[in-house]
């Protein structure tokens, strides 16, 4: 039995229990660069989709972390001594029996298998507890707060000029993230209250709500010696820009890329710089830019170091995610 099928004979009790939509995304963005894990659920309540890492029988006396990654859930044949551990910890399992424990928002401990709120609050992810609604101008302008933070504190209309969005949207979404403890809005500058978690929550966002509606063309190289060209080369494109490993790669002399990211605006002039063919399964990937504003990195011919970061960790393959370890720490040591 595969790994897959294994969370879906305990998931699918907990969705005829709860009523809620389930769904697996093994190898998920979320999966860490520190810690292995066996793949990724995604739990819906309402409009609202809660990712977690999964592992399978963890059926140990050793007891669970906490602090760094809140949003591991145990999955598999648990004991009962596992689960009190679990539960003693705040740590979320969804066992083959029946039993479920997700805090803080849903369990069926003492409550007769059936959803039950525990205290106030969301379930809680890797990123702390979201406590704003999720949106594409709310992706877009946490994206810039990431890819602009070295830059001095502009003003809420130039804020959003740059992003595409109103100057109430700004302060809404300033706002939002102060409350939610990602920001410190003081007058000089907006802080990160933690630059990794505003980071993976930049990650969350753009994989949910702005990568699918990016508009995406295939390409692949004419030949052998054009393909080790573009994983050697240390070329700037006329076009676009170089995201994942290739970008990574040009700033830190990485690992060299198997696989390819641009974004352009102008996808058609890409394929012709570069002398490539479409293909629907193609090496390269060439994404329409949906930012209007400038970055640091552009000169370099790469895009900004979060976007970089959610493209690597994006890929769920093992080696662009200790790529992604590198870049994650090269952009807090500029802040």
């Amino acid at each position: 039995m595969n790994i897959d099928k294994k969370i879906k004979k305990s998931l699918d009790k907990f969705v005829k229990q709860t009523g809620l939509k389930c769904y697996i995304q093994t190898g998920f963005f979320l999966l860490s660069i520190n810690e292995p894990f066996d793949g990724t659920i995604v739990i819906e309540i309402g409009k609202v989709g809660y990712p977690f890492l999964v592992r399978l029988n963890q059926n140990s006396e050793r007891k669970p972390k906490s602090g760094s990654l809140s949003n591991i859930l145990e999955m598999g044949s648990l004991s009962a001594v596992r689960k009190k551990m679990l539960q003693e910890t705040k740590a979320a399992y969804i066992a083959d029996d029946g039993d479920f424990f997700i805090p803080l928002t849903i369990s069926n401990i003492n409550s007769s298998n059936s959803l039950s709120p525990k205290a106030e609050g969301s379930i809680t992810s890797a990123l702390g507890r979201h406590t704003f609604p999720s949106s594409v101008p709310m992706a877009k302008f946490i994206h810039y707060l990431t890819a602009k933070s070295q830059m001095p504190k502009r003003t809420q209309q130039i804020m959003a000029n740059e992003v595409g969005i109103s100057p109430a949207a700004v302060n809404k979404y300033l706002k939002e993230l102060e409350e939610a403890n990602y920001i410190v809005n003081d007058k000089q500058r907006i802080r990160f209250v933690d630059p990794g978690k505003i980071l993976e929550l930049w990650t969350v966002e753009y994989t949910k709500r702005l990568l699918p509606r990016t508009e995406k063309k295939t390409f692949n190289p004419h030949d052998e010696m054009q393909f080790k060209e573009l994983r050697v080369s240390p070329m700037m494109l006329k076009s676009g820009y170089w995201s994942a490993a290739k970008a990574a790669d040009m700033i830190i002399k990485s690992e060299l890329p198997e696989r390819f990211i641009i974004y352009s605006d102008k996808p058609t002039d890409v394929m012709k710089e570069l002398r490539l063919r479409p293909s629907e399964s193609g090496q390269v990937e060439v994404r329409q830019k949906f930012w209007s504003f400038d970055w640091k990195e552009a000169r370099q011919g790469i895009v900004n170091l979060p976007l970089i970061y959610a493209d690597l960790v994006g890929s769920g393959d093992p080696r662009d995610m200790r790529i992604a370890k590198d870049v994650r720490e090269l952009w807090i040591k500029s802040l």
